[in-house]
């Protein structure tokens, strides 16, 4: 995992705003689509997906994005075998292993869901595979750091019926919040928006959303990421 942080004259108090200086070089991003649906055009996770990257992009030199759409991705679910107790991947699913990758060697994690369940079933699966492959050390030794440790993340939930706060306020209880405790095994830092907003955020659909204000809360929501990264990156230069 490669980081190279832009030194803006060690004036390590910036934070990224929306008009200021790249302040970081060569990070990878990795989004994470939940949606099930099959959309030639895209499903609304994946231009969430698009919509993160492009802001990243702003603040990012040389930044490597990816995005995984689970709905292409033929999965199976966690049969409590314990064989990754040495192995440390799954022995019955190489498409997991290969996302699994790809989680590992990324800086920061986004992972967008959609609405019509609670865990969506492939991203469910991804989760408890994640958090078996490290609960399974971790019951043994609890000082056991798993290859995620502390893996920079953020949750974006959306659906058509989040239409004010109170709405999206209910959707965090059953979408977020659910996710964010998926999160704790595999060892994730999940990064707030806000002191409410403690699991991530929810949004409407963007093209249901005619003020612009989804697209608004997601660039909000990945500054605050990026700036959270960038503190603990010198926080450790520094320690």
């Amino acid at each position: 995992m490669i980081v190279i942080l832009i030194d803006n004259n060690n004036d390590y108090d910036n934070e990224i705003d929306i008009n200021g200086p790249k302040m970081m070089s060569g990070l990878k991003i990795l989004c994470i689509s939940a949606s099930n649906r099959l959309d030639a055009a895209g499903t609304n996770s994946y231009r969430k997906c698009k919509v993160v990257l492009e802001e990243a992009e702003k603040h990012i030199s040389d930044m490597r994005g990816e995005i995984i759409e689970l709905q292409n991705c033929s999965l199976n679910p966690c049969t409590a075998c314990s064989r990754c107790l040495h192995s440390k991947r799954c022995a019955i699913d190489d498409v997991f292993n290969d996302i699994y990758e790809r989680i590992i060697a990324c800086d920061i994690l986004f992972i967008v869901s959609p609405h019509y369940a609670l865990i969506p079933s492939k991203l469910c699966m991804i989760l408890e595979k994640m958090g078996q492959v490290v609960s399974i050390r971790s019951s043994k030794d609890k000082s056991y750091q798993g290859e995620t440790f502390g893996l920079t993340t953020a949750v974006i939930t959306h659906g058509a019926t989040a239409v004010d706060e109170a709405a999206q306020k209910k959707k965090k209880r059953i979408l977020n919040d659910p996710i964010a405790v998926a999160l704790h095994d595999p060892q994730l830092n999940l990064i707030p928006f806000d002191g409410e907003w403690d699991t991530g955020i929810c949004v409407q659909p963007i093209e249901n959303n005619t003020d612009g204000k989804t697209v608004l809360k997601i660039n909000e929501y990945v500054r605050k990421v990026l700036n959270s990264f960038y503190r603990t990156i010198i926080a450790a230069r520094m320690s």
